[in-house]
């Protein structure tokens, strides 16, 4: 008996260290509780807002940032997105599929941060999963941009037929979608 006990103890230890090369700052049921919606960020005088979002199918999508400024290097899991055909199927079906996502399975429409201006930024995104009688993997599809004080910017990560891209767009003016020069990440 001490020696399973001993077993389960090591294990117990062990296990939360698999994941040590990135760190997770995601909402959770046990730390969060049952959430409607993502928390709003707000723009001000020295900070950008950088919004997350998926297109292209409803595969859900985790994304993570890391800031140049972070002591802890190690990319940042913010939570993980999934499109919910807002705009594609009726209003009513798109609202459930959002209720049900984020009060669940904690699997939002959008996910806002805060980002420090004039400071490089990076932000990747991963999807991986099972469907109805197929697998699918895409990513990580790494961005690195510069935000600018008082913007607004949308990184989104595309399903395009059998691959996936992630684009980084000003949209400090809601009707305009300008492209944002990215870098390659690490």
């Amino acid at each position: 008996m001490k020696k399973t006990s001993l077993l389960m103890l090591s294990l117990i230890l062990t296990l939360p260290g698999c994941k040590s090369n990135v760190r997770d700052s995601s909402p959770s049921l046990l730390n969060n509780g049952i959430q409607l919606h993502q928390d709003k960020v707000t723009v001000d005088t020295q900070h950008a807002k950088v919004i997350m979002k998926a297109s292209g199918a409803t595969y859900p999508v985790e994304f993570s940032i890391r800031r140049a400024t972070d002591p802890d290097q190690r990319m940042d899991v913010q939570g993980t997105v999934a499109d919910t055909g807002r705009g594609k199927v009726f209003g009513w079906i798109a609202t459930l599929n959002e209720t049900v996502n984020s009060a669940t399975l904690k699997h939002f429409p959008q996910l806002e941060v805060q980002a420090d201006a004039d400071q490089p930024f990076e932000v990747s995104g991963y999807a991986s999963g099972e469907s109805i009688g197929s697998r699918y993997r895409c990513g990580p599809v790494r961005s690195t941009f510069t935000p600018e004080r008082s913007k607004v910017y949308l990184v989104e990560f595309q399903f395009v037929d059998d691959r996936c891209e992630q684009h980084v767009y000003d949209v400090t003016q809601s009707e305009a979608r300008i492209p944002v020069a990215s870098v390659a990440g690490r």
